[in-house]
Order: C-alpha cells, then structure tokens, then sequence
C-alpha cells in the first residue's frame, strides 16, 4: 500500500492556525515532526549502563556539574593552596579548563582523592607520582596518550578512571599499579590487552568497552576478585576458558563483539546475575549457562541462535526479562511452563516463529509486556484469554487473521499492536479494554469498526491507517481521550459528525481516502486540533479553492459555512508547530 504519512511536500498536512477573526485568512505551515511511523532498531546501550562505584565513603562522580570557567589559573593555584593549608583529603579540579597541572601539586601529601574530570590535559606530570597517600585519580574526558612512568610510586592506588581519553595502548605502568581494584579504560582507542593486565590481581571492576579489542588474553582468568568486567563494543573473537576462574563475577558485559560461542567454563560463574550477549555471532550457548541460576535479565538478541539449551530458561530461577530478539528460532523455547513463573517482559521479536504453544504462560503470573512482532505467527493459542497480567501485547508484521473473542478477558492492557496482519474485523470483545491507551491496527484488511469501540474511553492513540474501511462507526465519537487518529489510505466515504465530539484530538490523518467528497462542519468542534492531513482526498463537496489552500482553509470553511459560526471558542493554537 501507499506510504503517505508524514509528507512535507504538500500543504495537505497542516499546522492549523486559526486567527479569533475567522474571516482572517490563515497561516499554512507543513509538519514533518508528527506524522511518522518508526521502526528504529534498539539502542544498545538504554538498557543497562556500567555505574561507577568507588569505595564507601568515595562519591562517584560519572559526571560532573557544569560550573563557570575559572577566570586565570590563578584559581587553580588558590585551590592547591587551600587544600595544602587544610590538609584536605579531597581535591576536585573537574570541570575547570586545566591544561596544565601546576608543579605545586606534589605538595598535597595528604590527598586521597584526585578529580580531574573533563578538562583539557594531554600529558599528566610526575608529580602526580609524587602523592603518596593518593587513591583515587580520576582522569576522565582529557586528551590523554599515555601516562608517567612515576605513577608506579603511588602505592595505594585503588581506583583509576581513564575513560573518554585517547589511550592507543595501555601504558606499561598501569601494569604495575598492583593495588588497583578500580580500572575505567572505556572509550579509548586500545587495541591490545597485554599479558600485563594478569598482575592486577586485587581488581574487582575493570571497564575496557567501546574500544578497539580483538584479543581478550587469558591471564584474565588470574583476576580471580573481579565483580564486574565489561568489554562489550570491541571487536573480541574469543572468550578464554579461563573467565571460569573468576567466580566471584556478578555482571560479564560482552555485547557488540564477534564473539562465536562461550567456553563451557562459563558455567562456573555461578554468582553472576547479569550476562550481556546482545549482538555477537553466537549460534549455540553451551548447557553449563544453567549453573548460572542468579540471572534476572537473559538477553541475546542479535544473534544466531536457533534454540536454548532445555533446561535454560527453568533453571533461570530469578529471570525476569527475557529478550531473544533477532535470531533465528523456528520454534518457541522448549521447557515447562513454569519457566516464566517470574518473567515480566518477554521479547522475541524478529524471528521464524510460527506457533505460540497452548498453555506455554499458564505460570507467567507476572507477565506484563509480551512482544513477538516479526514472526511468521496465523493465529494466536486457544487460552489466549488467560493471559490476563498483560499491559503491553505487540504481534505486528505476523499472518495473524483473526483475533481471538478472548482478548476481553486482557482487561489490563494499554497497548496493543496489531498491525501488519491479515485481520477483516476485531472482536466484539475489545470493548471490554477499557484502561487500553494505545490501539494500532494499521495495514490489516479491516472493513469495519465494532460499535463497542466507544467503550475504550481511556484510548489516547487510534491508528487505522491502510485497511479497507468504508465508514467509521458513529460511537467513535466517546472516544474523548483519543488525541492522534490515523485513517488514511482507507475507503472511506464519510467522517461521522461525532467527531465533534473528540474534544483531545490533536492529529487527524484522512489522507488518501479517494472516495472522500465531503467532511462535517462538527470538525470544527474539536478545538485542540492542531494537525489534520486531508492529501489525496476528493473533498469534491468542497470548493476546489478551499481544498488546494489546505487543512486550515478548510477549517475555516466549514466553521463560516456551518451551524457553528460565531459559537465556536477555537482551542487551536495560534502558532505553528
């Protein structure tokens, strides 16, 4: 079908600016902002993030409150100084357009912690070696390369924070930084991991994301005290066996690498409760991931995986999101139903799923969110109706042709997505969704709308763009909540007058309906309408001069034409948008 929406080259989709004198001619401004439908892939990153964390009692500090920039380095002389005279622990220089370091620095003996956070240092002077009580130095978002040799002085060191600098190689002196438990290499431009990085050995966070790495080498196995470990967004082709040794690891982030499959060793990692996969090259995971019970979030999504290991998922006791988003399963994931006992979200979008197993959530108690668009489903299961927890359901771009009598039973729904399918009509039953917020039926084979419609007075969103429908139902009218409602590339023939009676409507998209010759002067009644689309629509009832001026004429039109002139109080903006 035609992809219309949201065209720009056109006046038929509308700001609408109506001046109080409805004689005033108005102003005609196209929108390209609201008329869009998306479809964006998934940030991989707004899930889960690597948090900072320090030692108790030391303030994280992954970013810093902008502040004014010191007038002269003078004010950096005064800080050192004050710190020096108060024999303070604590010196914090983020932020504040330091090039330079003053050599006055080597003064603060007592200082523990060193923030230097997003300024503009290239080279670090040795006498930061020169701090002997120091144990923390946050270097984040400088320009540095590299770093002195002398820091190997710094004898009790912990917490070391390089993230956001222009680091090619680790420098030979973090090598020997053996007191570290808190190493932040993320967003460098390392390549090489070298042997080395077996001495630190007391580390319990190491970060080397979004890097250059292809090699992760196996003396990472002697950093038996690491907790976290991320190296997710390098370019690494293999997991050593050796990763088993580090038992006391709760969180592996490994996503966006080449990575092909996991060593069977990782069943070791029993105390792990996250375990980042997402978009690699795995095309099977070995049985001993079931070891790993504590995991609450599995997601693998982006990969080649056909099947999970059968006792997987049930062996998952926490599991509450699980997301097998584009791979390649055929079948639903083998395993009792029981296996969703605690799962919330589950997500399998973009697959080769055809079947949905009868009874597979009779445990999921909990299950809120359920999203399998982009398979290869016709129907939906016979107990369909049982899965009353639902909030969120999303089976668009699938051969479904019809939806089952059941859905009334979903009455805690908000959002359903049906688009992209085979449906000719919905079920009587969807009336009884009175908290659904969003319905999107777009691109079925719809040819009517059920009168219960009008029982959806929570709706706020109504698409039913590309069906087959010659009228809508006069019932839409109760919908007043609904604020966007798209049926474009339709048949329609009519709009109701009820549609004065969507006091919210916002957006009303009518474009492409070519047997639409005339509109009712009740749309002049919905006074927050802002954006109306009336492209490719005869409108012959019309004058031809008030159609080709657009949406706003034809507003105006119908409200000095109608019943309603000089009654209306217009509650449409008087600017664009």
């Amino acid at each position: 079908m035609r992809r219309t929406k949201g065209r720009t080259d056109s006046p038929d989709v509308q700001s609408l600016n109506i001046n109080a004198d409805y004689g005033e001619a108005a102003s005609l401004t196209a929108d390209d902002s609201t008329a869009h439908k998306s479809d964006k892939k998934h940030d991989p990153e707004a899930k889960k993030q690597v948090t900072i964390t320090v030692q108790p009692g030391v303030k994280p500090k992954p970013t810093v409150k902008k502040r004014s920039t010191p007038s002269a380095d003078l004010d950096i002389h005064k800080e050192i100084q004050k710190c020096r005279e108060e024999g303070a622990t604590r010196l914090d220089l983020s932020k504040a357009a330091v090039t330079v370091l003053p050599k006055e620095l080597k003064e603060l003996t007592s200082l523990r912690e060193l923030y230097l956070y997003g300024n503009r240092i290239a080279v670090l002077p040795p006498e930061v070696g020169l701090l002997p009580n120091l144990e923390t130095l946050a270097l984040s978002e400088n320009n540095l390369t590299t770093l002195p040799d002398n820091l190997v002085k710094l004898t009790k060191l912990k917490v070391l924070d390089l993230r956001h600098n222009k680091i090619k190689e680790i420098p030979d002196v973090i090598y020997k930084l053996t007191t570290l438990t808190t190493l932040y290499l993320r967003f460098n431009r390392i390549s090489v991991v070298e042997s080395g990085i077996g001495n630190l050995k007391l580390l319990e966070r190491l970060s080397l994301r979004e890097n250059k790495i292809k090699i992760l080498p196996r003396v990472i196995g002697q950093l038996v005290h690491l907790v976290t470990l991320d190296i997710s967004h390098n370019h690494i082709e293999n997991l050593p066996a050796e990763i088993g040794n580090c038992v006391h690891m709760t969180s592996l982030d490994l996503q966006h690498n080449d990575i092909p499959s996991l060593p069977d060793s990782i069943g070791r990692l029993t105390a792990m409760t996250r375990l980042g996969l997402r978009y690699n090259q795995l095309s099977s995971l070995p049985d001993s991931l079931a070891n790993c019970s504590g995991i609450d979030e599995f997601n693998i999504e982006g990969n080649n995986i056909a099947e999970l290991p059968e006792k997987l998922l049930s062996s998952l006791k926490n599991l509450t999101s699980l997301t097998l988003s584009r791979n390649k399963f055929e079948v639903f994931p083998a395993g009792p139903p029981k296996q969703f006992c605690q799962v919330n979200t589950f997500i399998m979008e973009h697959n080769r799923m055809q079947k949905i197993p009868f009874g597979v959530f009779n445990k999921a108690k909990y299950l809120s969110k359920l999203n399998v668009k982009d398979n290869q489903l016709t129907s939906l299961p016979l107990d369909f109706g049982s899965w009353i927890s639902l909030v969120e359901l999303n089976v668009a771009t699938n051969q479904i042709s019809k939806l089952p009598e059941d859905i009334q039973w979903l009455v805690n729904l908000e959002v359903l997505i049906l688009s992209n399918n085979l449906l000719k009509k919905l079920p009587r039953g969807i009336g009884a969704l009175r908290k659904l917020r969003v319905l999107d039926i777009e691109e079925n084979k719809l040819e009517s709308i059920p009168t219960e419609i009008e029982y959806l007075r929570s709706l706020e969103r109504l698409v039913l763009q590309s069906n087959c429908l010659g009228s809508l139902p006069r019932s839409i009218g109760y919908l007043s909540s609904v604020t966007y409602l798209s049926v474009g590339e339709n048949e329609l023939v009519s709009v109701p007058q009820e549609i004065g009676n969507m006091e919210s409507l916002e957006q009303l998209y009518l474009n492409d309906n070519e047997n639409l010759q005339s509109l009712p002067y009740e749309l002049v009644l919905c006074g927050s309408l802002q954006i109306m689309s009336i492209e490719n629509c005869p409108l012959s009832a019309l004058p031809s001069q008030i159609v080709a001026g657009g949406p706003s004429l034809v507003i105006q039109y119908l409200r000095l034409q109608g019943p309603y002139n000089g009654m209306v109080d217009t509650g449409v903006p008087t600017s664009d948008v």
